[in-house]
């Protein structure tokens, strides 16, 4: 009698991080192929999805690559001009932007906004309108995913003086208060994603 073969889940590497618009992308992804074995590793920019992909860490990446407001996502440009790679796929999902504080802050001491650029370019015309005070930035290194913004203001370690954008998720996620909704500024704001192999 044949043994059963084991297989291995399919790595996918992903632009994003825990609570990112990525991870909204990747289980939208996996949910409607009917994935069933699979890791998520959160690789937060898209060279590091890339570079992952051509060492052989991971066996699929995923990055933005547009948005309907926003254009074309310039870090998964870069990253696609530098590596050679496969398209296996490629997908939109409808994405809505809320402004988060530290639990502990409170807005009249928000001096700045740090996100992704690409967050900045959907929100641009209502950051403008609403919050023209702001000052508008974003991270160096893992720093651009606002992921990890989030993160690092749950834990306190951004100053109070700091607010990020992104899904309302990472307000669950990282114990931050939601200040503004659907900041975006098309209704029907969506960004398409590339799932890509060696």
């Amino acid at each position: 009698m044949l043994k059963s073969m084991k297989i291995d889940p399919v790595i996918y590497g992903i632009q994003g991080g825990r609570g990112s618009f990525n991870e909204e992308a990747i289980n939208y992804y996996l949910q409607e192929k009917g994935v069933r074995k699979y890791k998520i590793k959160y690789l937060y920019t898209s060279t590091n999805v890339m570079r992952a992909l051509d060492d052989g860490k991971i066996d699929r990446g995923q990055f933005a690559v547009h948005n309907s407001a926003g254009g074309m996502v310039e870090e998964s440009i870069q990253a696609m001009a530098t590596y050679k790679f496969k398209i296996i796929d490629q997908f939109a999902i409808k994405i809505a932007h809320a402004l988060m504080i530290r639990d502990d802050a409170d807005l009249t001491e928000v001096t700045t906004i740090m996100t992704h650029p690409q967050v900045l370019a959907q929100c641009k015309q209502t950051l403008a309108r609403q919050y023209p005070n702001l000052k508008q930035t974003s991270g160096k290194g893992k720093l651009i995913d606002h992921s990890v913004v989030a993160k690092n203001l749950g834990e306190k370690i951004l100053p109070k003086y700091v607010a990020t954008m992104g899904s309302k998720v990472l307000a669950e996620l990282y114990d931050l208060r939601v200040v503004g909704n659907n900041l975006q500024d098309l209704k029907e704001n969506y960004t398409s994603f590339l799932v890509v192999e060696r």
